[in-house]
């Protein structure tokens, strides 16, 4: 069974490089994938000096949540993410699960707008 996932993309260091990339690993790796549009978000927290590029993505999985997780996580890593930067303020790529069969499951989707708009984008297209 197939499971339809909305997964919030964001960067600030190399982002345009980076997102291109992430779309590559993400279109080879899942179904049905369909991209919202990307747009630079100014940075959020004090420790953020640089702006994010941010966006989602739509697609199927046979992945459980957890293991859809782990494969997020082990992406990030090809693309240069380590567990420090984050604390300097350096995000090479970030993918957070949002959206699980239509359910919202992350709370970046109330506490940030721009990923409730990229969110909402995939949703509207995916009733049409």
């Amino acid at each position: 069974m197939s499971n339809s996932y909305i997964v919030s993309i964001g960067s600030n260091s190399d982002a345009e490089q980076k997102v291109e990339a992430v779309k590559k690993i993400l279109t080879e790796r899942f179904d049905q994938v369909v991209f919202s549009d990307f747009k630079w978000v100014p940075p959020v927290g004090d420790h953020y000096k640089l702006p994010f590029y941010n966006g989602a993505v739509r697609f199927l999985s046979g992945l459980d949540p957890v293991d859809l997780k782990q494969q997020l996580k082990a992406i990030e890593s090809i693309l240069g993410r380590t567990p420090d930067q984050k604390a300097v303020g350096v995000v090479p790529i970030d993918l957070d699960i949002i959206v699980c069969n239509k359910a919202i499951v992350h709370i970046d989707y109330e506490r940030f707008p721009f990923v409730k708009e990229a969110t909402d984008s995939l949703l509207k297209h995916n009733n049409k």
